[in-house]
C-alpha cells in the first residue's frame, strides 16, 4: 500500500499570528458552529494567496461566500462562519487583517472644516479594543411582554444586503423603463415595497431570542414571533424595532478622533471607520 510521506516543508506552513477573544464569548452560536478553546481565544492565521484571490472575486464578495471561505481558512475554530453573531463579525475581520498585514492600516478622511483630504495610519488593535458592545443580557419589557434579544447572524445580514441590493436594482429599472405603463410601474413598486416590509419584519424577528408572556409562557419559535410582529399594533412594533436598532447602534466602532493636517486648519474632527470588504484586505 502506498503511503504519503510527510512534507519536509510542513514546518514552514503558516502558523497562528494572533489569538482573538470573541466578544460574544461563544454565546449565540448554534451547536457545532464553534470550537471554542478553554482559553476563550481562537487562533487566527494569516491569509493564503488563495484567500487573497477569493477576496478579489466580486461575485464571491456579493454573495458572502468569499468572506465565509476566508474565515474558514484563517479562523478554523469557527466551523460555520455563516452563524457568526454580528458582535463577532468586525473583530474577526480585523483580526484576519492584522494577522495578514500587521496592525497598521492607512486611511483617508476629508476634513469637514476645510475639505482637505488627510491621510492617517490607524492601529487596528486600538480600534478593536474600543469597539462598543451592546448589552444582550437584560430583558426588555414592552406592553407587558418580556423580550430577550440576540445579535443577528452573518447569514441574516448577508441575505438582507443581497435582497436590499436586488430590490433597489429592480426599483431603478422600473424608474428608467419609460416603455412600462404607469399602472404596471405602480404594481411593481408595491411588490418591491412589500418585500422590503417583510424583510424588515424578518430582521426584527431574527433579533429576538424569545418573548415571555404575562403567564410565563416562553415563545422562542421564529414563525410564531414573526406572526406576532406582523399582527401587533404599529406602536408596539415600533417600540420593538427601536429597541433592536438601539442594540445595533450600541454595538459599533467608535468614530476616529482626528486632527486636520492642513497647517492653515489644524482643527479636530471625527470620522466614521467603515470596512469595505473589497479594499479592507489590501
Amino acid at each position: 500500500m502506498q503511503t504519503t510521506s510527510p512534507n519536509p516543508l510542513s514546518r514552514h506552513f503558516r502558523q497562528p499570528a494572533i489569538h482573538l477573544k470573541l466578544p460574544s464569548g461563544g454565546k449565540f452560536y448554534p451547536d457545532g458552529a464553534l470550537n471554542l478553546p478553554v482559553t476563550g481565544a481562537i487562533p487566527v492565521y494569516p491569509m493564503t494567496v488563495k484567500d487573497e484571490l477569493t477576496l478579489k472575486t466580486p461575485d464571491a464578495l456579493l454573495t458572502g461566500v468569499g468572506m465565509v471561505d476566508v474565515v474558514k481558512s484563517c479562523c478554523p475554530n469557527i466551523l460555520d462562519p455563516w452563524s457568526m453573531p454580528t458582535i463577532d463579525i468586525d473583530p474577526v475581520f480585523i483580526a484576519i487583517r492584522i494577522a495578514s498585514y500587521g496592525h497598521g492600516m492607512d486611511i483617508t478622511a476629508n476634513c469637514p472644516h476645510c475639505n482637505t483630504k488627510n491621510e492617517y495610519k490607524v492601529d487596528l488593535r486600538v480600534i478593536t479594543d474600543n469597539i462598543q458592545r451592546a448589552n444582550f443580557d437584560s430583558p426588555v419589557e414592552i406592553d407587558g411582554l418580556m423580550f430577550r434579544f440576540k445579535p443577528q447572524q452573518y447569514r441574516n445580514i448577508n441575505q438582507n444586503n443581497i435582497i436590499t441590493f436586488e430590490e433597489q436594482r429592480i426599483v431603478d429599472n422600473i424608474v428608467l423603463n419609460e416603455a412600462l405603463p404607469q399602472e404596471e410601474k405602480i404594481k411593481q413598486f408595491n411588490q418591491s415595497f412589500e418585500k422590503l416590509r417583510e424583510l424588515n419584519i424578518e430582521a426584527v424577528a431574527n433579533s429576538i431570542l424569545d418573548i415571555t408572556t404575562e403567564d410565563d409562557t416562553k415563545v422562542a419559535d421564529r414563525a410564531q414571533i414573526t406572526e406576532f410582529l406582523g399582527s401587533c399594533s404599529r406602536q408596539i412594533y415600533n417600540q420593538i424595532k427601536a429597541t433592536v436598532e438601539k442594540l445595533v447602534n450600541d454595538n459599533r466602532i467608535e468614530p476616529l478622533k482626528l486632527t486636520c493636517e492642513n497647517d492653515e486648519c489644524l482643527k479636530e474632527y471625527t470620522s466614521a471607520l467603515t470596512f469595505d470588504q473589497s479594499n479592507f484586505f489590501e
